[in-house]
């Protein structure tokens, strides 16, 4: 099937020569603000620009708050962790994804468990979420369990596959149907809506990387948008090494 995708997106360009997911390209004033960060001394995790670039974000894509981080998997791994998962949680995601998706679950030593995608979205299926949920789990105290592994299913990752937005608001309906926190995966889908919904905002939070292949770049870097005031604020304290105030 991949060999298929392969050549209809080179009949799309008329070649049968390597098609680079994304060319950064630099038409601004990206230099002249680079050199005004340098000279303020404001390089790392905070500073005017940080401040700036998330309320812009967080306007962009109609949330309410937008945290930035280190990384699109960061990003990705704080999600999930102020969506609730924890050690020995199971979190659902799709076969066909990256490997940062399934790192950041690893990273809060999770399993994953893979459904399959639609062919018309290459996103995460509402029908085989479902069809897995009803063959394999069962609802305890207000907690989606499954009944092989007796773990908790506490969270679904959809990712939107080369900023396709996959049937986010079916893949919602059923995870508040069986208790299931939604975290997206929109590190591909800058830009892209959904119903007039912009991807990353349809679950309790959603994830995007600005890496050197996406669409636009800070040479890295991610960000986490939330309308759930104790998350971001939860967010924005992890993504800054938890530091507590004292003397």
């Amino acid at each position: 099937m991949h060999r298929d995708l392969v050549k209809f997106i080179q009949t799309l360009y008329n070649t049968k020569e390597f098609i680079p997911l994304h060319e950064p390209r630099f038409f601004g004033n990206e230099k002249k603000y680079l050199n005004e960060c340098i000279d303020s001394t404001y390089v790392s995790s905070v500073g005017k620009f940080v401040d700036i670039f998330e309320e812009e974000f967080a306007k962009k894509v109609g949330s309410k708050y937008a945290i930035s981080t280190l990384s699109g998997t960061a990003a990705l791994h704080i999600s999930l962790i102020v969506a609730g998962v924890c050690s020995d949680d199971e979190v659902i995601t799709q076969a066909l994804t990256f490997v940062a998706t399934c790192n950041a679950i690893s990273y809060i030593n999770a399993t994953p468990i893979f459904v399959d995608v639609d062919l018309e979205t290459m996103g995460m299926s509402p029908e085989s979420l479902l069809s897995f949920l009803e063959k394999n789990c069962k609802i305890v105290n207000n907690e989606c369990r499954n009944k092989t592994t007796n773990k908790i299913i506490r969270a679904c990752l959809p990712m939107h596959t080369f900023g396709h937005p996959c049937k986010i608001d079916a893949i919602k309906i059923i995870c508040d149907e069986w208790c299931i926190s939604l975290v997206e995966d929109a590190a591909e889908s800058l830009g892209s809506y959904y119903k007039e919904k912009h991807t990353g905002t349809s679950g309790k939070v959603g994830a995007f990387s600005f890496n050197g292949n996406k669409i636009i770049t800070a040479g890295g870097g991610g960000v986490i948008v939330t309308d759930d005031e104790e998350l971001a604020k939860r967010a924005k304290h992890l993504s800054t090494t938890a530091k507590i105030p004292h003397k």
